[in-house]
């Protein structure tokens, strides 16, 4: 039997240093199929920091694009509050 192409993973390759930090990656990465846009992220973590919007409000607006229904909203509001009070203690 050959093993299916899900088993295998290059990594990430290419200029790294050209992707967003590693929190924002968390929330881009859960569409399959790349539709999340990071600046998308950074204004649902800033909107849910300055009181704005719930984390389901912005976890709505950010899941918006994926269009494959992959975007896991309960994930990502833990993520957004998570990242939003990071800023909040900044």
């Amino acid at each position: 039997m050959k093993p299916h192409t899900i088993n295998l993973s290059l990594g990430i390759i290419g200029k790294t240093e050209l992707l967003p930090e590693e929190g924002i990656l968390e929330l881009t990465t859960m569409c399959g199929h790349a539709l999340i846009s990071a600046a998308l992220v950074r204004k649902g973590i800033r909107e849910v920091a300055c009181g704005e919007k719930t984390p389901r409000e912005a976890s709505n607006m950010v899941g918006k694009p994926c269009v494959c229904g992959i975007y896991n909203l309960d994930r990502s509001d833990r993520l957004l509050s998570r990242r939003a009070t990071e800023v909040e203690q900044r």
